[in-house]
């Protein structure tokens, strides 16, 4: 049997510190046989493209903050599939940006020093497991029930993240088949001032994890 965990958004240094001890509790208690990060990892606020708060950290900063906080994930999951998402391909866009090719940027996992275990999927993949698609979410059907619109319009299990307000599980049957779509939340730390854009919103972020037995079967699990 394949117990997937699925880590939602973490957006290092923006990350719920106890966020990974969460992880880990559900990881053992569904003896996880893997381990999916659905993107976001970090936030890269200083080098977006949106307007900064004036007290928010220095790129250098916040890349010193952010590599820690990693560094607790990859401590506890030495083996992950991570799909980079659009706050990960930062680095990447602001390359082009400045007239560089991508080539010429160090890799994922030489500047967040990953362990061999990582494996990096580049942006919009679609990483597949057991008739299951695994996406950030930055790309396909968005908006509200995001996971179960994509679902059914490929008709296939599907999880992603990406939308921090939302979580949950939706299933869909026709002619005795039957898919679900899931929205795995986040684990980010709402009072941080990189998510400040949020504030007059009156959504917040939904914290929890997902966990796919199978490829058959998902459960959301709300921090």
């Amino acid at each position: 049997m394949s117990r997937v965990l699925v880590i939602g958004d973490t957006h290092c240094p923006g990350m719920l510190p106890r966020y990974p001890s969460f992880l880990k509790r559900i990881h053992d208690r569904y003896e996880c046989t893997k381990v999916i990060h659905i993107g976001d990892l970090v936030d890269n606020a200083a080098i977006s493209y949106h307007e900064k708060h004036p007290s928010m950290s220095s790129a250098q900063d916040e890349f010193w903050k952010a590599k820690m906080q990693v560094g607790k994930i990859t401590a506890l999951f030495p083996k992950v599939e991570w799909l980079i998402g659009n706050h990960d391909a930062l680095t990447e866009r602001q390359c082009v940006t400045a007239g560089l090719l991508p080539g010429m940027l160090k890799q994922q996992e030489d500047i967040w020093g990953l362990p061999s275990g990582w494996n990096v999927h580049p942006r919009f993949s679609r990483y597949k497991l057991e008739n299951t698609v695994y996406s950030h979410g930055d790309a396909g059907k968005g908006g509200m029930y995001s996971s179960v619109k994509n679902s059914r319009d490929n008709f296939t299990n599907w999880v992603q993240g990406h939308n921090h307000s939302e979580a949950g599980v939706w299933y869909t049957t026709v002619e005795g088949s039957r898919v679900f779509g899931m929205n795995v939340g986040c684990g980010v730390d709402n009072q941080n001032l990189a998510f400040n854009y949020g504030r007059k919103f009156n959504k917040k972020p939904t914290l929890g994890c997902g966990v796919v037995i199978d490829g058959k079967r998902a459960i959301f699990e709300p921090f």
